[in-house]
């Protein structure tokens, strides 16, 4: 998920040959995609407009809490910790990152 259609459309030609990706441009078109199908795991970007990454990563715990929970962005995790709650986040990706790092994140597997 993220606000740049740029970006959804690159990480959706890297993922799809390795997981089944949907794509949604921010938070509440994500929360939309969520009700439709289950997934093993979203890859948030912090900095959307409207509603940040770690608003819909806390909307996606409450109601899919079984869901891997992957954020993305590029200041620092120590940056960001003020924002995050305990828990939230279950993998950090710190921008620009290795495509392998991005495949690794989703698909749990070591490239």
């Amino acid at each position: 998920m993220d606000d740049d259609p740029d970006v959804l459309r690159s990480f959706m030609r890297l993922l799809e040959e390795y997981a089944d990706v949907k794509v949604a441009l921010g938070a509440e078109a994500a929360l939309k995609v969520l009700e439709q199908k289950a997934f093993d795991a979203v890859v948030v970007d912090f900095n959307m407009t409207g509603p940040n990454g770690a608003w819909l990563l806390r909307q996606v715990r409450d109601r899919y809490p079984n869901i891997e929970r992957i954020l993305l962005s590029g200041s620092s995790y120590s940056e960001l910790s003020h924002f995050l709650d305990p828990g939230l986040v279950d993998r950090f990706l710190e921008k620009p990152l290795e495509v392998e790092e991005l495949i690794e994140a989703v698909t749990g597997q070591e490239m």
